[in-house]
């Protein structure tokens, strides 16, 4: 083995050959050093007393961090006692501790000294001199001593915390918890242990670093988007006039419905955590947070609304259709207390049972606890009977269309008096669900897009809900992602996401759902921004420029249509 650097070799050299090296005569080192010593100008006695901090160090982190303890131990019995070796002349070579073993000791310890107020105890391996003008040993010159405890037993045990005791700071990226006694309920369970809390929202955490909140953000967008979208075609239904009368109606109260869907985006522009927690640790709820409650209310309100009124016009497009019934023309009443009334009774209900919160995701709706009674089987009563319908509706059109078809070729057979050919009333049945399908196909597509989007969030939810539910209730899967995050200094959330993944709603289906429900406004626009509405909107546009213009009877021209 190489010998140490040149100020180590004098210091060897200073002193006989007979008392160069020791042998250890047994003491606080007695589990790490096996090997003879070198002592220097110190007694053993006087080293030893430098070490009387290593039992109480042992006594009070070995069953919480096995591999610190014995990651400080080794490292500091190193230093302290350099092995000491002599050729066959008798000469000294000494090997001092190891950079190594000082890093692994920092890495390992970091964490729970932190929490214990004891980071004066962490070394420095930078500063760190064993022997004067001479830093901390490569392995390849060094005294490495192999560890006494390795793999799984060498890791933080958790459970083996005092049930009372408080950290006095937190490592990265919990947050010191100044109020423990309020964040003692079971619903703290998973995010406050020990003085410590999980930062709020949680969630942030548990996936990937950095993916909710670029994902929410890019869903945020859409929905911003969507809701200008759905704002433009409400105003333009609103106030052209051709537009205020039925069908046409049911574009107008559905657009209504998806722009105060897609708002709800506004409450979290520019400030998603003052939305989705009441402090740093704390996520929000209507009592703690009156922008949640507000937020919520409006999402329950619309996400009804959107789903009733979307219903409403699959109903009548079926009606049409099928039945050549204009059963809503005059019903108008009936359906505004239906569309916007049962929505209303959802909202106050929620309101009323305090279960507006934010728990994951980007905005606060139902709490877990009553989102199902309260939220998705009423959806469901709406949801699957119109999605049904729907497709029924599809069908129809689908085997007119192909029976239409079938029978244009049959028009050379009808011209010479074909016998075979379609009656009279058959072919006006024919001819009127043509007609509806070439009127209303936007209104058709809409509610394809419209129903399928509520089905497939619905649908999510539904599923992934329960991960949810049995990520909330188990203890054991908290402790387990807590001791991973725990585990050694450093940034382990990419790491540690595996642990609680099976408990939580699938990331990309997740974003998946909302990025649908987010694009919602935009299709409205897309399916009803057509060019005849911008006309309309020019023609409008002129007459009130005539009106008040001092022309008075100037003419249209060409020049004053849009360019489209």
């Amino acid at each position: 083995m190489p010998t140490c650097n040149s100020a180590a070799a004098a210091a060897a050299v200073s002193v006989s050959n007979d008392s160069a090296c020791t042998k250890y005569p047994g003491g606080v080192c007695s589990e790490y050093i096996d090997y003879p010593v070198y002592l220097g100008s110190k007694s053993f006695a006087d080293i030893e007393h430098q070490l009387a901090i290593l039992p109480n160090f042992t006594l009070w982190y070995s069953k919480i961090v096995p591999g610190c303890t014995d990651a400080f131990n080794r490292y500091h019995c190193s230093l302290a006692y350099p092995k000491c070796e002599t050729d066959s002349s008798n000469t000294p070579t000494i090997y001092l501790a190891c950079k190594s073993t000082c890093e692994k000791t920092v890495d390992s310890c970091t964490n729970v000294l932190m929490t214990s107020g004891a980071m004066h105890l962490l070394p420095n391996c930078t500063s760190e001199m064993p022997v004067p003008g001479t830093p901390l040993q490569p392995d390849e010159t060094c005294n490495i001593i192999e560890p006494l405890v390795s793999g799984a037993a060498a890791g933080f045990n958790i459970s083996a915390i005092p049930l009372d005791f408080l950290s006095v700071e937190c490592p990265a990226p919990f947050t010191l918890d100044l109020a423990p006694e309020k964040h003692r309920g079971i619903e703290y369970i998973n995010y406050c242990q020990y003085g410590c809390c999980i930062p709020c929202p949680s969630q942030d955490l548990f996936y990937k670093k950095n993916w909710t909140r670029t994902a929410f953000l890019a869903t945020d967008i859409m929905r911003f988007i969507s809701a200008i979208a759905s704002f433009v075609i409400l105003i333009s239904y609103l106030v052209l006039p051709d537009k205020r009368r039925h069908p046409s109606l049911l574009i107008l109260n559905l657009s209504l419905a998806i722009f105060l869907f897609s708002m709800t985006v506004f409450f979290s522009i520019g400030d998603q955590h003052g939305l989705q927690c009441a402090d740093d640790i704390t996520p929000s709820d209507q009592k703690n947070n009156y922008k949640c409650a507000a937020q919520g209310a409006i999402l329950i309100f619309s996400s009804f609304a959107t789903t009733c009124w979307a219903a409403a016009l699959i109903v009548n497009l079926h009606l049409h259709t099928v039945w050549n019934s204009s059963f809503f023309t005059n019903r108008y009443i009936l359906l505004n207390v239906i569309c916007w009334g049962i929505p209303t009774v959802i909202m106050c209900t929620a309101l009323g049972i305090k279960s507006v919160k934010f728990e994951f995701a980007n905005l606060c709706l139902v709490s877990i606890e009553h989102i199902f009674a309260l939220f998705f089987y009423p959806m469901a009563v709406i949801i699957c009977p119109s999605f049904l319908l729907h497709i029924a509706t599809f069908f129809y059109i689908a085997k007119i269309a192909i029976r239409e078809g079938l029978e244009s070729d049959m028009s050379q057979s009808l011209s010479n008096g074909d016998p075979t050919g379609m009656r009279p009333a058959k072919a006006k049945r024919h001819k009127h669900v043509i007609t509806a399908v070439k009127i209303q196909w936007r209104a058709l597509i809409l509610a394809i897009a419209a129903c399928g989007t509520v089905v497939f969030y619905w649908l999510f939810y539904m599923t992934q809900i329960s991960n949810l539910l049995n990520f909330s209730k188990n203890v054991t899967v908290a402790s387990k992602w807590l001791t991973c995050m725990l585990e050694s200094a450093g940034d382990h959330q990419n790491e540690c996401t595996s642990i609680v993944s099976p408990y939580l709603p699938t990331f990309g289906l997740m974003v998946t759902a909302e990025s649908l429900v987010s694009l919602v406004g935009i299709w409205l626009f897309i399916i009803f921004g057509k060019r005849s509405l911008w006309r309309e909107w020019n023609d409008m546009i002129f007459e009130l420029r005539i009106r008040f213009s001092s022309r008075g009877r100037s003419e249209k021209n060409g020049e004053q249509f849009f360019a489209l």
